[in-house]
Formats: structure tokens, sequence, C-alpha cells
């Protein structure tokens, strides 16, 4: 059982991965309600005395727009500048390892070295960590993505792999 396949990681897919992970984490949630909650005072206070309300209304939307616009800009910053991305990165996967090379540089993990597996719309995330992950772009994977899905799911531990039906 092999698997290989190339990923050249975009603005789009590195957004993608900074939106779910935060928006999986206990800051991302906070600042999504606290935003909600804010534009929901302001509405519900506006029959009052109306004084200086526009400032729930300010913040709300504020909590609402500059997180997703912080990750965006990171991930054109990531995607664009980071030398590691400026190349496409070759995965091949065997039933004992993950090797990615990039031109002459190359390195492996073992599956059970593997965090977690998630995944989006778009990409299939496998954490090495708590905050570093293998983007796996679906498009990207064309005829591969079967085979990814079937090894993922033979060769990771079932608590650690959340995929979609697929």
């Amino acid at each position: 059982m092999k698997s290989e396949f190339e990923i050249n990681i975009t603005t789009k897919s590195m957004y993608n991965f900074l939106m779910y992970h935060t928006y999986r984490g206990a800051s991302g949630i906070v600042g999504l309600v606290a935003g909600i909650g804010l534009i929901a005072y302001y509405f519900a206070a506006r029959g009052g005395d109306g004084r200086n309300t526009w400032v729930y209304l300010f913040f709300g939307i504020l909590f609402l727009v500059y997180q997703p616009w912080t990750l965006y800009t990171r991930a054109v910053k990531q995607a664009r500048l980071n030398p590691v991305f400026r190349h496409p990165l070759q995965y091949v996967l065997t039933e004992q390892t993950i090797e990615v090379h990039q031109g002459e540089s190359s390195s492996q993990i073992t599956w059970d070295q593997i965090y977690v597996v998630r995944e989006t719309r778009q990409s299939i995330l496998v954490y090495t960590n708590t905050k570093n992950a293998f983007i796996w772009v679906k498009s990207q994977m064309k005829d591969q993505e079967a085979a990814v899905r079937d090894m993922l799911t033979k060769l990771v531990e079932p608590k650690k792999l959340k995929l979609k039906r697929g």
C-alpha cells in the first residue's frame, strides 16, 4: 500500500486551515460569541434611551471582522513569504511512514506520531502536534484521495481520526 501526491500551499488553502484551526479553539469561539452578543445587545438596547449603544455595534462588528481579516493577512504572508510553501511538497505515504520531500530536503514521520486528523470541505488536515498540520488539499490530490482516506482509516488510531464520509 503506497500513495504519492503533490501539494502546493496557496493563500486559500492556508486561510482555510487557519480559519478551521482558530474557530475550533476557545479564542475563536469566544470572539464569535462576543461579537454576536454585542450586536444582539445593540439591537435590544435601541428601544431604550439609545445613549452610546453604537459602541456595542462597533465592537461586535470588530470582533466578527477583525479575526478573519488578521487570519487572512497571516495566510497571505505564510503562503507567499515562507520558503517552505514557495514550491510544492511531495508526499509519499507507505504503511510505515509519511514522507515529505521538497527539492533536496526530506523528512518523515511514523503513523503513530500523528496527533489527530481532521477534515474541512477543501482539505484533510493531518496534525503532527496541537498547532502544526500537513494540509492536503483534496482538489490537488486528484485520484489519490480515496487511497489516502483508506490508508488513514487503516493506519491512524480511530480516536484520532475525524473524516467526513467521502
